[in-house]
């Protein structure tokens, strides 16, 4: 049995070295949001990298969307 009770996925095989990119919504101003890379830090000795299936919108996420002038941009997303 793989370490941790996995089927047969060795989870030590996955590359750590290479630059991961994934996509983040980007809220660059008023009613503007752009689907952008987001290159995402390497991974901790005691972090995990999960796969998202599915997501939401927070109301607080709408309501920066429909209202707040902001100073910079910013990757949107609960507590990003």
């Amino acid at each position: 049995m793989a370490h941790g009770g996995g089927g047969g996925t060795d989870l030590m095989a996955c590359k750590q070295e290479e630059e991961v990119e994934n996509k983040a919504a980007w809220l660059l101003g008023i009613k503007t949001l752009k689907i952008q890379p987001y290159h995402l830090p390497p991974l901790g000795p005691l972090d995990v990298k999960v796969r998202i299936k599915a997501l939401g919108i927070c109301g607080s996420d709408v309501h920066h969307f429909k209202m707040c002038e902001l100073c910079c941009q910013e990757a949107n997303g609960y507590r990003t």
